[in-house]
């Protein structure tokens, strides 16, 4: 073999070690190039993913607080509305002793509790009504100062309570019931 032909030979090998070297290179840079591309895919669905987890995070937040702040608004409303009555009922049972009904109001009271406690149940009634109750069998004090009766049967185990004050919060309190147990539905 000539020198010419090792040296050819040589060069043909040193050309072919370079293409074999720039294939590895150039196979090595494509599967950077895919992880690179993964990772990046990958990255961007992590965050896409955060991001609609925060997004529904924060719809939820923003729904619960419309949701309490929208009770809180009826809720405020409805004690208003509460108030409202309560002064009314307040007014009306003031002024209720006044009217040409309270007596036979306290009449009907009277029977009520006769039917209901017994013949010989002990009747309190406020000393104002005096004028308005023809029973001589009633007992005469302070019971309400808005007026109605207060009975018990002969031994004092039961217990009638027909004061209008007590009337009046029995009936708000169911009102208030009401208008809750309906807000909450």
């Amino acid at each position: 073999m000539s020198l010419e032909e090792v040296l050819n030979d040589i060069e043909r090998d040193k050309e072919e070690r370079k293409k074999q070297i720039a294939d590895a290179a150039s196979q090595e840079t494509a599967k950077i190039e895919r992880e690179r591309e993964e990772k990046i895919q990958a990255l961007q669905m992590e965050y896409e993913n955060r991001m609609k987890e925060e997004g529904d995070r924060l719809y939820s937040s923003i729904i619960d607080r419309a949701n309490v702040e929208a009770r809180n608004t009826i809720r405020m409303r409805v004690q208003e509305i509460l108030d409202q009555y309560a002064a009314k009922a307040d007014e009306w049972i003031k002024n209720l002793p006044q009217s040409k009904e309270y007596a036979d109001i306290l009449k009907k009271m009277i029977d009520v509790s006769r039917k209901s406690l017994g013949p010989d149940c002990v009747i309190k009634a406020n000393k104002a009504d005096r004028d308005k109750i023809l029973d001589k069998n009633v007992d005469f004090g302070d019971v309400d100062p808005f007026g109605g009766i207060l009975a018990t049967t002969k031994d004092g185990r039961v217990e009638l309570d027909l004061r209008l004050s007590k009337i009046e919060n029995d009936i708000l309190e169911q009102l208030k019931v009401r208008l809750y147990s309906m807000i909450e539905d």
